[in-house]
């Protein structure tokens, strides 16, 4: 979640308002075992103690694919001879040899529920304590009414995408599954009506307020981040630094343009206190953020926002072992591979957010599409409410 506040040079009637957003991180199917930088575009520490409540949900689809990967050398070099999309039949060449076993497959609709508490230290220190939990389910109508398979298929064939490019048709619609096997044999299952309480983040904010700068209407924040995973699936800790910088373009009429970038780092399993599945075999996870946004405020004393942002992240896995694994699964369309390949690229998407405060609230709504669609999810929606205590 990040959150907007109005500068000094904005007049002290103004300055108690905020606009905050709703927390956009992917519910991608592995990403919500484990803690991820919340990009922080803040300009100052808030002034008050308050609470946050964030509702995100995202409708996956990753057809069951196997990943296989030779052990030795030699038959590692083989395999990347070839493209991997021509490897299937290596299997009967590599003749038995040793290999390491993936499966994975997921089906049905995230839903990420947040309750955060945000706590000023000072004008320049805060910290933020999240807890995060999520519920799996067929993403049915009315509770799911942007992210239900069957709308999501009628788009792709009737306005964009083609008919039937993922897949969807050839299996049952609204289905609610997540099954996955690592390379040593640990496994997990998520079923459709699981909730899981996945943990909790310990964020530390400082805001440096740097004169030369903030003369410019630049602003600067800096963060750690501390992740404790409370799930049996990635019992660990994940420690993570960010920082960001914000140009505010100050208008008529009360009105500003805020652009800002976030860079950020995580070390993911960092202490581990359980026997944890492999979810992903990259061990730092960097993300780039850029923003821009605009914000107008009315004589009602209330506030609007409108922002669009743009998300970058390294791959959750290795780019160079994609170049020795064979992949296997029902080649029903040409997305069948998703489930494992996309472990392997770069995830980017856009957000698309309308914040509105007024007096002790805010409220804001948002929706997050990858258009590189790799369906983990592709497209994602959430709301959030902000209290502010006085």
């Amino acid at each position: 979640m990040f959150t907007h506040s109005f500068s000094q040079k904005i007049s002290d009637s103004l300055a108690r308002f905020s606009v905050s957003h709703a927390n956009t991180l992917s519910v991608h199917p592995f990403g919500i075992f484990m803690s991820r930088i919340n990009t922080n575009f803040q300009l100052k520490a808030d002034k008050n103690l308050s609470v946050t409540a964030n509702i995100s949900g995202g409708n996956i689809w990753l057809q069951r694919v196997k990943s296989d990967s030779p052990i030795n050398k030699s038959d590692r070099n083989e395999v990347s001879k070839l493209n991997w999309y021509n490897r299937d039949g290596m299997i009967a060449f590599l003749n038995n040899a040793p290999t390491k076993t993936t499966k994975f497959e997921a089906d049905g609709v995230i839903r990420l529920y947040q309750i955060q508490l945000n706590l000023p230290l000072s004008d320049q220190h805060e910290i933020k304590v999240n807890s995060r939990m999520f519920s799996l389910d067929g993403g049915k109508i009315p509770t799911s009414i942007v992210t239900n398979d069957e709308l999501i298929e009628w788009f792709h064939s009737n306005v964009a995408g083609g008919e039937n490019p993922f897949a969807r048709k050839a299996f049952e619609y609204d289905q609610a599954k997540i099954r996955y096997s690592d390379e040593e044999g640990k496994t997990f299952q998520i079923n459709s009506g699981d909730f899981i309480f996945s943990g909790i983040d310990l964020s530390y904010y400082y805001y440096p307020q740097f004169k030369s700068l903030e003369e410019r209407s630049i602003y600067t924040n800096f963060g750690a981040q501390v992740g404790a995973n409370l799930n049996d699936i990635n019992p660990s800790f994940d420690l993570g630094l960010n920082g960001t910088i914000i140009k505010s373009i100050h208008l008529e009429r009360e009105r500003r343009f805020n652009v800002g970038l976030s860079v950020g780092a995580m070390r993911m399993q960092v202490l581990e206190y359980g026997e944890a599945v492999q979810l992903i075999t990259r061990k730092n996870l960097v993300n780039s953020e850029f923003l821009f946004e605009y914000l107008k405020h009315y004589k009602n004393k209330s506030l609007l926002s409108f922002a669009v942002s743009w998300i970058t992240q390294n791959s959750f896995n290795k780019k160079s072992d994609f170049e020795t694994i064979i992949l296997a699964g029902e080649r029903s369309t040409s997305h069948w591979h998703l489930a494992l390949s996309h472990l392997y690229d770069i995830r980017t998407s856009y957000n698309f957010m309308i914040s509105y405060a007024k007096g002790d609230f805010s409220y804001s709504t948002y929706f997050r599409e990858d258009f590189r669609v790799n369906n983990a999810p592709d497209t994602q929606g959430g709301i959030g409410v902000k209290y502010y205590f006085k």
